[in-house]
Parts: structure tokens; C-alpha cells; sequence
């Protein structure tokens, strides 16, 4: 089972001004050793949360680039800019960002000879999530019984690897968001039926020479042949940072459709 052995806030100063940081543990289970995962916490100005008020709450997974054990380098893509004045003065809201180990994914996917992640051949879930991914869950339920989250507004994103971690979050657990996004990442096409109520965007390069974009289309496809509702953004001549254009495009970005979905009315 999985739980929080050990949990630890280190305050930031000014509440917003940079992600706060925090640890959960994963207890010893088989083979596997206790093991501490670091995390940032974006947190809305004081003012916005101001007479109990709740903001939502968006879960990141950083791609592959990011791991390590600094508790910097997931906050390079979308993070930061989430956490600037400019973004949450017009859209509060809390941005959790847990960091991979170097040695580890958010999901077992398989590997060439030179022990490098096969992303092009998709992704075949497993019985259980990874130990990285079950810490994301461990932080997610911190941060949502401590803070003033709104359950009707919670979203996951990830790049790359946290594409894939996105799509593998979401179908073990789609009752917990209001919509999940994955940029230039893939899944289990097998598991979209898990999908069916949960609004799902995919957003990818066409010219991703790291990761294809049909991962997506396949995705996309597993999903609505079960029902579900997709929504594609295809960004012609973009490689594999597709996330540079999904964030910040204004009219119809990632952000301006995830902060459309809630689940029943807002709190």
C-alpha cells in the first residue's frame, strides 16, 4: 500500500514568489528500498485565496530532460512561468511539479541495447504505476488535503515522458481530474476506454523526430473509438518542443482549454 512516510514543507518565503518545496516518501516494498521524492509547489497569491476561496490545481510531469535530484530542473518548462505575477494574477491556481530521479520514469517503457527509452513504440501499462508515478499520487493527495484546492479543477499535463506519464496517470485514476493533456507523448491505446469520461487533449509536433506524432494520433483514436472526446492541436514544422507553443498559445492553448473543463460546478 501505498502512504507518506515522511512529509516535509520548506517555506518560500513570499507565498508564490517561487515554488515552495516539498518531500514524500515511498515506504520499502519487495526489492525496493524507503525512497524520499522531492517536489515544487506553485501557490497562488494570498489575495486569491482570500475568505476560502479555491483554486485549481494543475499537476505537471516534467519529460526526461528534467530528472535528476536537484528540485530545479522540472521547474524549466512551464513551472516558472506559472508561478509569475502575470499568470497568476489571471489565473490563480496551485502547480505541483514532483522531480524524477535520474535513473528512473514516470512510466516502464522499453529499452534499446544502449538503455535508452524506445518512446516510438508506445506504451503498454503495467498492473502497477512506477514508484516515481505512485509519489505523484502521494504528493497530489498532500497538496489537495492541504491546501485550498478545488477537487472540481484538478488537471495533468506532462511533456515528452510526462506525456506519457499523463496518459498513464489518467487511466488509473480519471475520476480524480477535470482533464488531462499530453503534449508530444503517447500511451496505452489498449486502456482508452478508461478515458471515456475524462476530456482528453493531445498536442504534438509534426516534425518530433524523438518522440512521432502518431503516438498521439493513436491515442486520440483509441479514445474516440471508445467514446471519449479528444481535442488535437498538430503544430506544423515543430519538432519535438511542442510544449513551447501548446503553453503559451493564447486562443486556443492547452491552458485556455483546460481551464474551460471542470467536473460539475466549480467551488
Amino acid at each position: 500500500m501505498m502512504r507518506a512516510v515522511t512529509h516535509v514543507l520548506l517555506a518560500a518565503g513570499v507565498v508564490g514568489a517561487v515554488p515552495s518545496a516539498g518531500r514524500v516518501t515511498l515506504p520499502a516494498a519487495g526489492d525496493a528500498a524507503a525512497v524520499s521524492y522531492a517536489y515544487r509547489l506553485v501557490e497562488p497569491r494570498a489575495t486569491a485565496i482570500a475568505g476560502g476561496v479555491r483554486v485549481p490545481l494543475i499537476v505537471f510531469l516534467h519529460g526526461s530532460g528534467e530528472r535528476g535530484s536537484d528540485n530545479e530542473a522540472q521547474l524549466k518548462h512551464f513551472v516558472n512561468d506559472a508561478g509569475s505575477d502575470a499568470f497568476q494574477a489571471k489565473t490563480p491556481c496551485f502547480v505541483l511539479a514532483v522531480q524524477c530521479p535520474a535513473d528512473e520514469r514516470w512510466v516502464d517503457i522499453a529499452l534499446d541495447s544502449e538503455g535508452r527509452a524506445k518512446w516510438s513504440e508506445g506504451l503498454k501499462t503495467k498492473s502497477s504505476p512506477t514508484r516515481a508515478l505512485q509519489a505523484v499520487q502521494l504528493a497530489v493527495d498532500e497538496v489537495m488535503r492541504t491546501k485550498p484546492v478545488d477537487p472540481a479543477r484538478v488537471y495533468l499535463t506532462g511533456i515528452s515522458m510526462g506525456g506519457f506519464g499523463a496518459f498513464d496517470l489518467a487511466v488509473r485514476t480519471p475520476e480524480k481530474f477535470a482533464a488531462m493533456a499530453s503534449i508530444c507523448g503517447g500511451g496505452d491505446p489498449a486502456r482508452a476506454a478508461r478515458l471515456r469520461a475524462l476530456p482528453v487533449l493531445v498536442a504534438h509536433g509534426i516534425d518530433d523526430p524523438v518522440v512521432p506524432i502518431a503516438c498521439s494520433r493513436t491515442m486520440a483514436d483509441a479514445v474516440r473509438a471508445a467514446g471519449g472526446s479528444v481535442t488535437v492541436r498538430e503544430y506544423p514544422g515543430v519538432g519535438h518542443e511542442a510544449w513551447t507553443k501548446a503553453y503559451t498559445t493564447e486562443a486556443d492553448g492547452v491552458l485556455t482549454w483546460m481551464f474551460a473543463q471542470h467536473k460539475g460546478p466549480a467551488k
